[in-house]
């Protein structure tokens, strides 16, 4: 009796779809790491803004006590007191710059000198979407000082 033939085919490969596996793979972490770049892009956005929105508020406190200065003493008891002119004004300046349309608050107490006054302004804004309040806080002596 003669030995059967041996077969000329190969073994199957075990390894059959690895490649595709790999790829696979290859595009889940790839996905992940853009998904992390977008995540970062959005968070920069945020903080741009918030310090964008912020210098925005230190620029017109500053320029409400600079405004103060021009004004004498007893005047800037009225003129920036609730529904004084002036503070109307700044008002609805602040609520073209700053999200939220918040009215500043404008604390007017006596100076060392009866023509200086002490002045403490707070700008206000809220961005769209954020439960968190910003403010922005400057105070000021304006008038004479003693001689």
């Amino acid at each position: 009796m003669t030995p059967p033939l041996a077969s000329s085919k190969s073994p199957p490969a075990l390894q059959t779809g690895s490649y595709l596996l790999e790829a696979l793979i290859a595009i889940l972490v790839f996905a992940f790491g853009v998904l992390g770049l977008i995540g970062l892009l959005g968070s920069s956005i945020r903080v741009t803004n918030d310090a964008r929105y912020r210098a925005e508020a230190a620029n017109v406190a500053n320029a409400m006590i600079a405004d103060m200065w021009t004004t004498t003493a007893t005047n800037v008891d009225t003129d920036f007191a609730s529904g004084g002119s002036k503070l109307t004004a700044w008002t609805a300046k602040i609520a073209s710059l700053l999200p939220g349309g918040i009215a500043p608050d404008v604390a007017v107490t006596p100076g060392i000198t009866s023509e200086s006054r002490t002045v403490v302004v707070t700008v206000y804004w809220q961005l769209p979407g954020d439960p968190v309040r910003h403010q922005q806080v400057m105070s000021a002596q304006i008038g004479k000082n003693p001689s």
